[in-house]
């Protein structure tokens, strides 16, 4: 059974701003509009209350990929901070929409190009700001 995310009040808050910032109105505001409908489907709760296995914005998250079987170790970060060389993904990428409020032990499918989805499952986090006393980061 697949349960709603969990986002902190501060994500949720900063994701709903990046509106305004997103300079173009093609793929990134499709994508702002998409996590900004997970944000209106999610559990909103304050940073100190969110579960410490929850992926919340700069956590460290490991998953895998269910069709190649990868292991992919990842930073979740706002788009301003994506780089691929450090592995920090943007929350509007669709591995960062599909992890974001997601559980340990969750599934989640990504949309891929053709129409067709692939399956990651989430197996550990290494870090989450909130469990590690930084709530306002």
């Amino acid at each position: 059974m697949e349960t709603n995310p969990i986002i902190t009040e501060l994500d949720a808050a900063r994701i709903r701003e990046l509106g305004s910032r997103l300079p173009d109105a093609g793929q990134g505001l499709r994508a702002l509009n998409d996590l900004i409908e997970v944000t209106q489907e999610a559990e909103i709760v304050p940073g100190s209350r969110v579960p410490p296995d929850v992926v919340t914005i700069r956590s460290k998250v490991v998953f895998r990929d269910e069709l190649t079987g990868g292991l992919h170790t990842v930073t979740l970060v706002y788009p301003h901070e994506f780089s691929i060389a450090e592995r920090r993904i943007s929350v509007l990428s669709p591995v960062g929409r599909a992890v974001l409020g997601r559980r340990v032990g969750d599934c989640a499918d990504i949309p891929v190009p053709g129409g067709t989805t692939r399956r990651i499952s989430i197996l550990e986090l290494l870090y989450q700001p909130e469990a590690a006393g930084e709530l306002t980061r």
